[in-house]
This record gives structure tokens, C-alpha cells and sequence, in this order.
């Protein structure tokens, strides 16, 4: 069993994704960075789309009980 799927996210707001959205853009890795940074900001990129990936969940199910 994925326990991910049984954790409940506070409500994601707007602001929230946009902020983080300047703060961490999506990029490609830099030749000079090293294997190490290019997984670090991959990682910080993924939380990122993850979020937007829950914000649209969290939406949708608020469109769909209308």
C-alpha cells in the first residue's frame, strides 16, 4: 500500500504555487553544474509539479460537488 495516497495537503492556494513558481522555475541543468546540483534542483523542481499536481486535484474535486 502507496501510504502517500492516505496523506491528506492542506488546501494549496494560488499565491502559494506562484510564489514558488518564481522562486524555483523549471530549467535546464547548467553545464557547469555538477551531477550533484543537477539532482538538487530536479528535486526541488519535482516538489513544485507535484503541488501544482495537487492544487489541480484539490480544484477539480471543488468543480466536480458544484
Amino acid at each position: 500500500m502507496d501510504k502517500k495516497q492516505d496523506i491528506k495537503l492542506p488546501k494549496i492556494s494560488k499565491d502559494l504555487l506562484e510564489a514558488l513558481d518564481k522562486l524555483f522555475p523549471e530549467n535546464s541543468p547548467n553545464l557547469d553544474w555538477s551531477e550533484k546540483q543537477c539532482f538538487w534542483f530536479g528535486g526541488q523542481r519535482n516538489v513544485i509539479r507535484f503541488l501544482i499536481e495537487q492544487y489541480k486535484r484539490q480544484n477539480e474535486t471543488i468543480i466536480n460537488k458544484e
